[in-house]
């Protein structure tokens, strides 16, 4: 049985945002993505009421905090678990100081909301080959989000982390925008797209948030939102001011338009998260 755990935090008006994948079933159980340090005592409260006394997997799709900053803090309570990440990951995750301090560069009082990592030890953490689980776990190389960002295939679902973005379902519809922090790579990031074609006919599981069942839809639309943005942004890249580009973007893009029929917590959330993607492309575009 696959479930979703909300991870909420109420401090920062954040719902329906981060959540962690959790797999009970044949072969044992395996979770995706723990969330931020700061929810930690939140997922081990689901895990117990869920009964599960063991986790044989952390899978994580890269190690921003708020997908594994309570990654270190989650293994002191399974400390059997293996840890499935990126070989780009291995010296973050045993060694989390630059994480930190990078985390809290970007985003500031969001950062020390999620909480300091801790670290895992090198034991534990697992990166290449075949995950041994019954059905097959596989995990895909998929940089651009961040240069150790990988998807994970099980059976029919794929774990997409943000690979295609911040996803929403509204009612038969989505909202969906890219997620493009600071320091994002675009070539690879359309190339990892593209590599997930052939993996696609699944359910899509993303970091941010739920899940969709028509995969190629994804795909499409969120291939070309990623261009519509970069085309956009780099329209205006001369302009400081990236409350107009977002106006923009509303106005160009149908899907990212839906941001002004959130509740108002939401909008919040996905306007401070917008202008960030916003400064990931423009860097991106003007990497001088």
């Amino acid at each position: 049985m696959l479930d979703l755990i909300d991870l909420d935090i109420p401090s920062l008006g954040y719902a329906q945002f981060i959540a962690a994948w959790l797999y009970d079933g044949p072969g044992g159980a395996f979770l995706v993505d723990p969330g931020p340090a700061c929810t930690i005592p939140l997922l081990l409260e689901s895990l117990e009421n869920r009964r599960i006394r063991r986790l044989d997997w952390i899978l994580l799709t890269h190690i921003h905090l708020d997908h594994a900053g309570g990654i270190g803090h989650l293994v002191e309570k399974f400390p059997d678990a293996r840890v499935a990440c990126h070989e780009r990951a291995v010296k973050h995750l045993v060694d989390p100081d630059r994480l930190w301090e990078g985390s809290l560069k970007v985003l500031g009082r969001v950062a020390q909301t999620y909480g300091a990592i801790k670290p895992v030890p090198a034991g534990n953490i697992v990166t290449k080959g075949e995950l041994e689980f019954e059905g097959g776990i596989r995990a895909m190389d998929a940089p651009g989000h961040a240069v150790h960002h990988q998807c994970f295939v099980f059976k029919d679902w794929l774990f997409c982390g943000e690979l295609f973005g911040i996803m929403l379902a509204r009612d038969r519809d989505i909202y969906l925008r890219p997620a493009t922090p600071p320091r994002i790579d675009l070539e690879a990031l359309f190339a990892s797209m593209d590599r997930m074609e052939p993996e696609i006919n699944r359910r899509i599981c993303f970091g941010h948030y739920g899940h969709f069942p028509d995969g190629p839809r994804i795909l499409a639309i969120a291939r070309a939102q990623l261009q519509l943005w970069v085309d956009v942004i780099g329209r205006h890249a001369a302009e400081s001011d990236k409350k107009s580009i977002m106006a923009e973007l509303i106005k160009a893009d149908p899907i990212y338009a839906g941001i002004r029929d959130l509740p108002e917590p939401l909008y919040n959330r996905e306007a401070f998260f917008s202008l960030n993607a916003i400064s990931g492309i423009l860097q991106a575009l003007n990497p001088g």
